[in-house]
């Protein structure tokens, strides 16, 4: 017994310590922490509100640049500021994560086919099929497509040229007024070049198959208009009224650009081809793939 008392003294006197220590804890005042961070919250927000909501110019599309000037503020007096968050409660997102969730066709601009993407229950099964196997869900003028690399890469531009209705020439992207009449000009240095013509407010401009736009003086130039039968005439003709999803008709432009010799445009017609016809032999010969499951290797790969 005379043993064990050290050893119970001991605990009671560890108890007496612990008991003091969480009294003077208990009774020190705290400095109230506060928070400098703006508040986070969400509002009742649905997702056919978005383009009303940051489409600042009425065009029925947002860029991330319309999206930042409202995003994280206070569009009505005394609500919390408009952000979103991770899903299930996560923390806010920042302005670029943001837009990403609603972009959903990555093309910059967020326009009524994304939402319609947003708002489909549909297409959350078709999209998680597609990354089973390895694929990209997309969705074009009503076609859903799985796309590999390769066919998504094409896609997104295409999906941004279209939105702002350029066209495909000489590995670029152009307005349909560029591609004009293909003319010859001798320039005010006695230069001779060649390339779609255009007139604005007496300028001429001049895009050549380099991808270079010029412009000159139109009084000071001589242009000669070579006429709707010069290859470059007639694709700038064709190309404005084939559809991307028209693959029987932009192989046809293809192959009819391979022989003009305007590989540039034939290797981007081609590769339009595969967007919606991934087994197409001549579009793979051409860009020099072959397809391997759902996929494109290099031939000799």
């Amino acid at each position: 017994m005379k043993k064990s008392l050290p050893f119970v003294v001991l605990c009671l006197l560890a108890l007496g310590l612990g008991f003091m220590v969480w009294w003077i804890i208990r009774e020190t005042p705290t400095e109230p922490v506060t928070n400098t961070e703006p508040e986070m919250k969400n509002r009742d927000f649905k997702v056919a509100d978005f383009v009303p909501t940051f489409d600042l110019n009425n065009d029925k599309r947002v860029t991330y640049d319309e999206f930042i000037q409202s995003y994280g503020k206070s569009l009505i007096e005394g609500e919390p500021p408009l952000v979103f968050h991770e899903e299930n409660g996560g923390p806010a997102l920042s302005p670029e994560e943001a837009f990403k969730r609603w972009d959903h066709d990555k093309s910059g601009i967020v326009d009524v086919l994304d939402i319609k993407f947003i708002e489909d229950k549909g297409w959350a099964n078709f999209q998680a099929e597609a990354e089973k196997r390895g694929l990209r869900a997309r969705e074009w003028d009503g076609v859903r497509l799985m796309l590999n690399e390769q066919q998504d890469r094409t896609y997104v531009v295409e999906v941004a040229a279209a939105k702002v209705g350029e066209l495909p020439f000489a590995g670029r992207y152009w307005k349909p007024d560029y591609l004009g009449e293909w003319v010859r000009v001798i320039t005010p240095d006695n230069r001779t070049l060649e390339g779609y013509g255009s007139h604005a407010r007496g300028k001429l401009f001049l895009l050549t198959d380099d991808a270079k736009l010029s412009v000159f003086d139109e009084a000071k130039v001589t242009v000669k208009d070579l006429g709707p039968d010069t290859p470059q005439a007639q694709y700038a003709s064709t190309i404005r009224n084939i559809a991307l999803k028209d693959a029987a008709a932009n192989l046809e432009l293809a192959k009819k650009c391979r022989e003009w010799g305007m590989t540039t445009e034939a290797g981007m017609l081609f590769a339009r081809v595969l967007v919606f016809d991934r087994a197409n032999k001549e579009a793979l010969d051409a860009l020099g793939f072959r397809l391997d499951g759902d996929n494109y290797v290099q031939k000799g790969n």
